[in-house]
């Protein structure tokens, strides 16, 4: 019974020293040499500064017994791997007092990697049982520090995504230290981005490009698709499990220069009715060339994958027809608001770090009213029919295209598919326009 609770006890508890943490990288247990001294924190890990040298330290060994009446005393014995043969020697054996599954290790284990295992003495002082040998590591601790932080193309610590970035940044601090290479390291450093704009932090990792200046520099790069608009913090993690403080040395802004985009555009419509044949029938047409629109777009949610935002757009066509029996005329109107998408295009302007804003792709849609407008019958003897005013519900759906001539001014092409909504007729009515427009 014995024998069995302390075998599932040994693998399932992890080798601590005031607070212990799995290694990412092989699944051995690591331990952190820390304060003994009992402090504050609000972090979460609640990990420890260091401001005294390990040798002032202490550090405990404990595991998990289920059933330790049966138990006289344990024995541990710890063994430190040696890093050029690989082999392992031991280097302290230790003897509880009691049958309280925790030891404290005496003299003080150095960094390194290490292995132990436990033997557990009955109540007549013999060995029953003995686990099987659990790997940990002991990592130098140092309290990372982010003193500085700017991007290689600007020299601050903010992109701008319209211009050519490379996600680079030059950082400096204390205590940044290269990557762990290899399970037997003892002292290295993780780095990441935090986007603290999202309920959900989402961590972004860089490619570490160079450490240097005694570890108080180092050179990162992030995929520049992994940065949309926000603010976030750069943490450096020492192995030990120590951050950086977050602080404003320590942010990365990434935005547009421009941060809303409002444009106004107007020009030519020449709308063509598709379906149904009732005015083709009275009018004798389905296209009619006498239009005109109008189109206003806010968008305030600008991204990396495109922007975001409303707008509106309005229409008026002039309709008539002359036959040997009556001649007709009136108007057609339609509005709609829309919500909006729009993916901007941007070029390299050569020898410079700029790109040009040359063309914007469009997609749209939404709901409004097309309206018609005193259309009425004139027949000889100036006797006129009564004017038919009649307002539907009506759904737009477009595409439209903007090329950008300089920075603000820009010609639109757009095609929209209007159909309306009405109780004695399918309408239905594709709308391609011209337009010059202005973004303010």
């Amino acid at each position: 019974m014995v024998c069995k609770k302390l075998f599932f006890a040994i693998f399932l508890f992890s080798f601590v020293i005031i607070h212990a943490q799995e290694s990412g990288n092989s699944g051995q247990n690591s331990l952190f040499v820390e304060n003994s001294e009992e402090t504050d924190s609000d972090t979460e890990e609640n990990f420890l500064e260091l401001d005294t040298p390990a040798e002032e330290q202490w550090q405990l060994l404990e595991w998990i017994e289920e059933d330790s009446d049966f138990v006289q005393y344990y024995e541990v014995i710890i063994e430190r791997c040696n890093e050029k043969t690989g082999e392992y020697l031991e280097v302290n054996k230790l003897k509880t007092e009691d049958n309280t599954p925790s030891v404290k290790i005496q003299p003080l284990l150095s960094p390194g990697s290490y292995r132990y295992k436990v033997i557990t003495f009955d109540l007549i002082g013999l060995p029953s049982v003995e686990s099987d040998w659990m790997k940990f590591s002991i990592y130098r601790a140092f309290k990372p520090e982010i003193n500085d932080i700017s991007s290689k193309v600007n020299g601050s610590a903010t992109l701008y995504l319209e211009e050519i970035n490379d996600g680079a940044f030059s950082i400096s601090g204390k205590n940044l230290f290269d990557l762990q290479k290899k399970d037997t390291d003892i002292s290295f450093s993780s780095y990441l981005l935090v986007n603290q704009n999202q309920k959900k932090q989402r961590k972004i990792y860089p490619s570490l490009l160079d450490v240097a200046n005694k570890n108080r520099k180092i050179e990162v790069q992030f995929d520049m698709k992994d940065l949309d608009v926000g603010s976030y913090d750069f943490l450096a993690i020492d192995a030990s499990g120590l951050k950086s403080e977050v602080s404003n040395d320590s942010k990365i802004t990434v935005k547009f220069k421009k941060r809303v985009d409002f444009d106004v555009s107007a020009g030519y419509l020449c709308p063509i009715i598709l379906f149904d044949n009732t005015i083709n029938h009275y009018m004798g047409a389905n296209i009619w060339p006498v239009s005109a629109t109008a189109r206003a777009s806010f968008m305030p949610f600008k991204h990396n994958f495109g922007y975001l935002g409303i707008g509106v757009v309005g229409t008026y066509t002039r309709m008539f027809s002359d036959t040997s029996v009556y001649s007709i005329d009136g108007n057609l109107i339609t509005a709609h608001l829309n919500f909006i998408y729009q993916l901007p295009v941007r070029f390299k302007i050569p020898n410079e770090n700029k790109r040009k804003h040359a063309l914007t792709l469009e997609l749209h849609g939404g709901f409004g009213t097309t309206y018609f407008n005193n259309i009425a019958f004139h027949f000889a003897h100036n006797i006129d029919s009564e004017p038919l005013n009649s307002i539907n519900l009506s759904f737009d759906v477009g595409i439209a295209l903007q090329l950008y001539v300089t920075n603000r001014l820009y010609t639109e092409l757009c095609t929209d598919f209007v159909m309306a909504f009405m109780s004695d007729m399918q309408f239905g009515v594709l709308h391609p326009s011209v337009s010059i427009g202005w973004q303010f």
